[in-house]
This record gives structure tokens, sequence and C-alpha cells, in this order.
């Protein structure tokens, strides 16, 4: 018995050795299609998500953001991230493709700035609660020419426990594996606040109805009424692809904030095995 789990625990150690970067000159040269940059914390939850990459041909790697800190020391630890961007993307060879923030950010450095957000003025228009900044993760990949295009896609899963990540990394293998094929494959649930109406109008017109998808559609000038996030329980439990919300992020009417069209206490009610994926447009 002693013998299998020693087995099994090396076999472990060698997957994970397949995949994280644990020195600097490793991380200064290196290769990847599927970069991830996660919070020690959050690190044993991620391999099945490197699991997946891998099977359909990515070469995936990953690392730890104190590795980055402490290859890049720099002014700041938003700074330390890009200069570590930089150095992947004009040296790294294959060059990734894709580059996947793990961790949470937090305003100000509070406990759940897992992986800093670099902060920029606000655009010259009022915003609601008077923000005057605004994180911007995309600043992290915009790295050649005078413009504002990412070289490299970007995304993040903004966790901030083991157990959260574990969670979403069961959640996406689940809906990148799962074998339901039907009519949810080819709809999607557009909802939008009154004032954005029309923009609602022409992401259906221009690009979904073309494409052959069905749309349910929800329009609301107030949210934060119980038949309203009904309706959106039961467009998600009958089976959608992808929710599209075109709408504020949370200055009501929004999508997520005090005055909603859905809400996080409504992730209770549903009951569908299949999880749409969720764009947003604010």
């Amino acid at each position: 018995m002693n013998k299998v789990i020693l087995i099994i625990f090396t076999a472990v150690i060698l997957l994970q050795g397949q995949y994280i970067i644990t020195d600097p000159d490793s991380l200064l040269d290196n290769g990847a299609d599927y970069l991830i940059v996660t919070h020690s914390d959050f690190t044993s939850g991620l391999y099945p998500l490197c699991q997946l990459r891998d099977s359909l041909g990515l070469n995936v790697k990953m690392v730890e953001v104190d590795l980055i800190y402490s290859t890049f020391p720099d002014t700041s630890l938003p700074q330390s991230i890009r200069n570590c961007m930089e150095r992947v993307y004009l040296y790294w060879n294959p060059r990734p493709t894709y580059i996947l923030l793990v961790g949470d950010a937090e305003r100000g450095g509070g406990a759940n700035d897992f992986i800093p957000s670099p902060l920029f003025p606000k655009f010259s228009y009022f915003y609601w609660g008077g923000l005057t900044q605004h994180a911007c993760d995309n600043w992290y990949v915009t790295l050649e020419g005078n413009d504002s295009i990412p070289d490299m896609i970007l995304a993040r899963l903004p966790v901030n426990s083991l157990a959260m990540t574990q969670g979403v990394v069961n959640k996406i293998v689940n809906y990148e594996t799962i074998d339901t094929a039907g009519i949810w494959q080819t709809t999607v649930l557009v909802n939008s606040s009154s004032d954005f109406e029309s923009y609602a109008e022409g992401y259906t017109d221009n690009f979904l109805v073309p494409a052959g998808d069905s749309v349910i559609k929800i329009y609301d000038s107030q949210g934060n009424n119980p038949s309203l996030r009904q309706r959106h329980v039961d467009a998600i439990n009958q089976g959608i692809v992808m929710i599209l919300p075109v709408c504020h992020g949370t200055q009501p009417p929004a999508w997520a904030g005090n005055y909603t069209l859905f809400h996080y206490t409504d992730i209770a009610s549903l009951t569908n095995q299949v999880y749409p994926y969720a764009f947003c447009k604010g």
C-alpha cells in the first residue's frame, strides 16, 4: 500500500513539474502557448485546467506571482508584472497567445489583492459614486505599437480562495468536456438596461441572428425586480451558450450592484449542468 501511495505521489509531483516555473532563469527564457500567472494560494487548484489546455495541444506553463516580483523588481507590483510580460513577449519561443491571471484584485492593496490590477485616471465623463480611477488589466499585454490593442490575449479568474479556484476550474472543465449537444448551443441571452437597448439590438441584428443564434431578450429600466431576476434564472436553466449583458457593470440598472438584472443570490436557483460563458459590454 505504501508503495502504491508513493508511486501516485511521485506521478503528481512529475505532473506539476511539467507546468510550473520555479526558477528565474526559466522565467527569463522559456516558451508556451498558454501562460498562467497565479498567486501561490491557488496553484494546486489549477492543474486540471493545465491538463485540459494541454489536451487541446497547447504548451502550458504556470508561474507564481512572487517569482515575478523577485525576478523583475520595480517601483510597483503591477509594473513588475508588466516587465515580465514584456520579457515573455519579446524572448519566449513560442510566445504565449494566451495569458491567464488567477487571483482577485482589490483597490488599495487589501486582503484580496492577490494579483493587483493597474489603475488609470477615469475618462472625461462623470462616474456614479465619484470614481476617479479604473483598473485595466489590458495594460499588462499592450506591449507593442502606439495603440491600446493587446498583443497577447489576457483573461482573469478573480478568485480569492483555493476552494473558489477549484470550483471555477471544475466548471470550466465540465463546460468544455460535457457531451450535451442541443439547442442551448445556439441560444444566447441578451439582457440590457433601457439606455443601452439600441446597442443590444445592434449586437443581435448584426452578429447573433446572422450567425444562426436564437436570442432571448430581457430589457429593463429599473432592475432589482424579483420577477425580472426570475426570468434570467428561467432562461439560464433552460440552457444557453452565452449571456451578453449590454448594460452598466455596477451603476444601476446593472448586471451587478445594488439594483440588478441578476444577483449573486440567484445562483442558488440555477439547476442546469451546462454553465454559460458571459461577455459584458458596459
